[in-house]
């Protein structure tokens, strides 16, 4: 038995290693659209790839709730011409409001205010929800789907063993999910669903070796259900490899785009390139650099709709949450290790030039839906 399991792990992995797919692969995207915005940039690629034929956008679900994330998730959709991907945010546990450790939620009632005041880094998705009026229905995510209800009616309709999730934001919605009970959607609990169904997990998650990253520490309890019950693969684009992979100047200074939600989020938030000359390494301490911002869940996105080659190479291990803190560690096993991390083979520099290509592609169809509220 354990032969034969290690004969399907090398097949499984010799699989991740390839970039060619003969049908396009189905994604689920998790995102917690709070404060970052390479999230922005991972949705943008993905619908430049689903434009391409190289993926299909099942869900995008959000994994904050009580704020602006499921809104600017849906202004994004309906930039692309996508306006119905089935959207969702968790119910009762996990991050809220304008940014982890908040404690209360965001009042979409309440004025946008200024770009430093009380919204912090949520202010660029309530500017995106203030700007693009009509374009989203969930001005405050506690009014969308559940998470678990998008993710379990999703997996349930899609054949066995073809779902990729790409996760780059909180962990919260994959617990959720593996602890969800069989029900009229699937008589299957969460863990056996996702078996069955999913193929590989993608997360943008966790500090090589060890430390405190930001999407693995705020919600550690759901972190470490997440990572220590997961029945299929999962592939790491760590904090290690994304913070000086830069990317989104080439969009945020591309004037020839028009105005465009992503282009708004992206030169919105960019420092110029003289604010970098002149204090390069404050800069690159707070992950920007010449080629615009660090390029954490666009990697991720290359990954799951890409695979590992021929921009990455990767080590085999285990990534686990230690303590109850919010740390986690990597344990490398070349042999037996459930977990791979994406490591550098191409230059980021040129990984980067990549991202920017696909976001920088215009929309195959721009229409929005009219009936939204």
């Amino acid at each position: 038995m354990k032969l034969h399991k290690k004969i399907v792990a090398v097949c499984v992995t010799a699989g991740l290693l390839t970039a060619v797919a003969a049908e396009p692969v189905k994604v689920i995207f998790d995102t917690d659209m709070l404060t970052d915005f390479d999230d922005v940039g991972a949705l943008a690629c993905l619908h430049a790839l689903a434009d391409a034929g190289e993926c299909e956008i099942l869900a995008t679900v959000s994994s904050t709730r009580g704020n602006a994330s499921v809104g600017a998730v849906e202004v994004i959709n309906s930039y692309y011409g996508r306006p119905d991907i089935p959207v969702g945010a968790p119910k009762g546990m996990g991050v809220m409001g304008a940014y982890a450790g908040a404690a209360t939620k965001v009042d979409p009632s309440c004025p946008l205010g200024e770009k430093n005041g009380g919204d912090g880094g949520h202010y660029k998705y309530r500017k995106l929800l203030a700007d693009y009026p009509g374009w989203y229905r969930h001005a405050d995510a506690d009014d969308a789907p559940d998470a678990n209800e998008v993710y379990r009616r999703v997996l349930a309709a899609q054949p066995d063993g073809s779902v990729t999730i790409c996760s780059v934001g909180f962990l919260t919605n994959m617990r959720r999910l593996l602890e969800t009970k069989g029900d009229a959607i699937s008589p299957l609990d969460g863990k056996a669903l996702v078996a069955k169904k999913v193929k590989l997990w993608v997360a943008m998650a966790c500090q090589y070796p060890s430390g405190k990253e930001y999407n693995s520490m705020f919600d550690a309890e759901s972190s470490r259900i997440a990572l220590e019950n997961w029945p299929t693969p999962v592939v790491f684009s760590d904090f290690q490899y994304g913070r000086d992979c830069f990317a989104g100047r080439a969009v945020a200074e591309a004037a020839d785009m028009g105005r465009t939600p992503v282009r708004d989020v992206f030169a919105g938030n960019i420092p110029s390139r003289e604010e970098v000359r002149s204090n390069s390494a404050k800069f690159l301490q707070h992950h920007f650099g010449m080629g615009g911002r660090a390029a954490w869940d666009e990697t991720a996105v290359l990954v799951a709709v890409r695979g590992i080659e021929p921009y990455f190479n990767a080590e085999r291990g285990t990534y686990r949450m230690v303590g109850d803190d919010g740390a986690n560690e990597w344990a490398p096993d070349a042999e037996n290790g459930p977990h791979l991390r994406i490591t550098e083979k191409l230059s980021k520099a040129e990984v980067g030039r990549v991202i920017d290509e696909l976001i920088l592609r215009k929309p195959k169809s721009r229409s929005v839906s009219t009936d939204m509220k």
